[in-house]
């Protein structure tokens, strides 16, 4: 049963002062800050109904405002809005009202706290009543908390959902996503956020017919992913452990605002109670911040050194060819480095690690090929002698690519040549031989799972179809053994195989091709599909298969039966049952609150 909140004057120590009294609705309006900002229609017109069957039994709480009419008085709605917008539906005149004398913030206050009590309110709707409460009351967490007895972590997640983008906001709404999707999107970064939200949904694929190229976006006409999904996306993909961060937590010079990791509200450390879920310590929830102060502070490192030393100082890489990609960057193939200082060199010289695990490390490096203690010593075995696209290869090994080179061209053209010719040679009708082969080769390519089907059909069995699929030879005996109306069956299953195919199974997918197949060959489909429902049903189902069955049969349509139903209907009642329901609700009516 829903508790009604029971408002009372502790907001400022005073006694209730409260009066009742019946107040026109041209006299009352509701307040800009009521939390609740969405209102169901039809729980609204049921409401109504109910207030133009038994009038309203509950009355609203109002205050006196100024009116812009002189001698005029104006009343502004502190709890029962909902009862007042029902009231107008309903066509009353006047409905009954206590009328509170409060300022501004006793108001607030208590508007904000008789919504957030209600058990209906949207999580939107709490969350920006609690942001509203903390801002004009200037209240911690803690005491938002006691004042609407709720737990912390309770209201922190709530004010988080306040964080939350406005695409992320209006699937919420529409119930695309449930509150434990939301609640682990807004503890992002409204960019991070963008992706996260993508991630909650199967991908389609749409046409660009401007560019003649295909994009891959959210399929919101297919119900959520599990929020298990989103959680392991996010720890995939965006958290980052601030432990092994190059960079100290609290150095303000890596972003244009000074906001240190140690401040930062994208820091799972920053807020122990929203975060309580994130066991692995400090963790950075923004990675477009993390690599950009990543950035800074290599680019940081490398003034102070210059400065240091008097000469630049080059970047480097972990990897190897990163020079190819970067020419600012030193690839791995294109430097030795040089571990102690006993080791070093006339070409010696600082450098900075630019990536990999030891980002914005200052390193000892030689990268002077002609060097007979470093790079020049080992300068072969980064060379890619074997593909002559290195400058330290040999000439021989040039040339021997080069060669290469020209005869992949040759080889190439040559064959397509061969073909052209080939195809002279052959006209219709196909000798038996060659058509087998054309429908061996057809086959090969099939992927697997349409193999397996194929083979299915044709009433082959499992070993039988492991044979055929790996074992070219066994595939062209047994098409030979096939005859010409069986070898046309064959061929054409392999054009038609994949439609309809559902590959997964996760989700239904598209049947439109296999329709369109049954009208184009003469195929009663939905006598097929019945057939099949009527065959797979559960066994209490059963009947009602059955029975849609007989009815495709005869010619007719019919609605398909469900078996397994989202919502079950209320079992319908008898006279009696009418009889004392009616009497129940007259002796005890149904209350109206908000």
């Amino acid at each position: 049963m829903r508790r009604n909140p029971t408002l009372k004057a502790g907001t400022n120590g005073k006694p209730d002062d409260a009066v009742s009294r019946m107040i026109s609705l041209a006299e009352i309006e509701p307040s800009p800050n009521n939390a609740r900002k969405h209102f169901n229609k039809n729980k609204l017109a049921e409401l109504a109904e109910s207030i133009r069957q038994r009038g309203l039994l509950q009355a609203i709480l109002v205050r006196e405002i100024e009116s812009p009419k002189a001698g005029k008085v104006k009343y502004q709605i502190i709890a029962g809005e909902r009862r007042f917008r029902a009231a107008n539906l309903a066509g009353l005149k006047v409905i009954p009202a206590s009328v509170r004398s409060m300022d501004e913030d006793e108001t607030l206050s208590a508007m904000l706290i008789e919504n957030l009590q209600r058990e209906d309110i949207h999580p939107l709707d709490e969350a920006d009543g609690f942001l509203r409460l903390k801002e004009t009351q200037k209240l911690k967490v803690s005491d938002i908390a006691q004042r609407v007895a709720k737990d912390k972590r309770y209201v922190a997640r709530r004010l988080a959902l306040t964080n939350l983008i406005e695409d992320a906001r209006d699937d919420f709404r529409k119930e695309y996503i449930m509150l434990a999707h939301a609640l682990e999107i807004c503890r992002l970064a409204p960019e991070i956020q963008i992706e996260a939200l993508a991630a909650c949904y199967e991908k389609r694929t749409v046409l660009d017919s401007k560019k003649n190229t295909y994009n891959y976006v959210p399929d919101k006409t297919q119900p959520a992913r599990h929020v298990r999904h989103l959680q392991e996306w996010i720890t995939q993909n965006i958290y980052l452990d601030l432990k092994r961060a190059a960079f100290k937590l609290d150095d303000g010079r890596l972003r244009e605002d000074g906001l240190t990791c140690l401040d930062c509200p994208q820091r799972s450390g920053h807020d122990k109670t929203l975060f309580a879920d994130i066991k692995s310590g400090d963790t950075c929830l923004n990675p477009l911040c993390f690599q950009a102060k990543l950035q800074t502070f290599v680019q940081i490192r490398k003034s102070e050194l210059e400065e240091k030393n008097g000469e630049p100082v080059v970047y480097i890489s972990a990897y190897y060819g990163s020079g190819a990609e970067a020419k600012s960057l030193i690839g791995r193939d294109q430097y030795q480095l040089i571990e102690k200082n006993a080791d070093r060199c006339e070409y010696a010289e600082s450098a900075i690690v630019a990536d990999g695990t030891e980002i914005g490390q200052v390193r000892c490096v030689c990268r002077d090929r002609n060097c007979k203690d470093h790079l020049g010593r080992v300068r072969d075995s980064f060379a890619y002698a074997n593909n002559g696209n290195s400058r330290t290869a040999s000439p021989n090994n040039r040339n021997q690519r080069k060669q290469e080179l020209f005869d992949i061209k040759v080889d190439e053209l040559v064959r397509k040549r061969v073909m052209k010719e080939a195809i002279k040679t052959w006209a219709w009708p196909l000798e038996r031989t060659h058509l087998n082969e054309a429908v061996k080769e057809f086959f090969r390519r099939i992927p697997a799972e349409h193999q397996r089907i194929i083979c299915e059909v044709f009433g082959w069995g499992e070993d039988e179809t492991k044979k055929l699929r790996f074992d070219e030879a066994a595939a062209l005996r047994k098409l030979a053994a096939l005859n010409d109306g069986e070898l046309a069956q064959f061929l054409m299953l392999c054009s038609f195989a994949h439609f309809g195919a559902n590959q997964y199974k996760n989700n239904r997918v598209d049947q439109k091709l296999v329709v369109q197949l049954s009208k184009d060959r003469g195929i009663n489909h939905a006598l097929i599909d019945a057939e099949v429902r009527a065959e797979l049903s559960p066994k209490k189902y059963r009947p009602a298969h059955e029975a849609y069955l007989e009815v495709v049969r005869s010619g007719r349509s019919s609605k398909k039966p469900a078996v397994y139903e989202k919502e079950r209907s209320a079992p319908s009642l008898t006279v009696d049952d009418k009889s004392k329901k009616k009497a129940v609700s007259k002796a005890r009516p149904e209350a109206q609150t908000d």
